[in-house]
């Protein structure tokens, strides 16, 4: 049966939103994913289930809550929606350090 599934993912930068679409997308039977960066959500359509999507993402190190499960709507008229600008890497994300030294040498941890 083909679901479709609302989760409310926390997204703070693109390097975020491109790991959990990764994420989810390693899963079989998933036909659509759809992320909304403004509305904070990720929409999955396909036939898969609902607890593996979640353990998915909680992989990922993403909090997740589920808003709703249910059959998908034939929209016919789709709206074209602007896609929101995230920075391109978050504190979060980031587990790089970087130390220059007195004569000028650089060490990456």
């Amino acid at each position: 049966m083909v679901l479709k599934i609302v989760l409310k993912v926390e997204f703070y930068c693109l390097k975020c939103k491109v790991l959990v679409m990764k994420t989810i997308a390693t899963l079989m039977g998933i036909d659509k994913i759809e992320i909304d960066a403004e509305k904070s959500t990720v929409t999955v359509t396909g036939e898969v289930d609902p607890v593996a999507v979640v353990k998915q993402v909680r992989k990922a190190g993403k909090m997740v809550n589920i808003l709703t499960i249910g059959p998908p709507k034939d929209e016919k008229d789709e709206k074209k929606v602007k896609p929101c600008e995230l920075p391109a890497c978050c504190p979060r994300c980031e587990h790089i350090s970087i130390t220059v030294e007195q004569y000028g040498g650089c060490v990456i941890m």
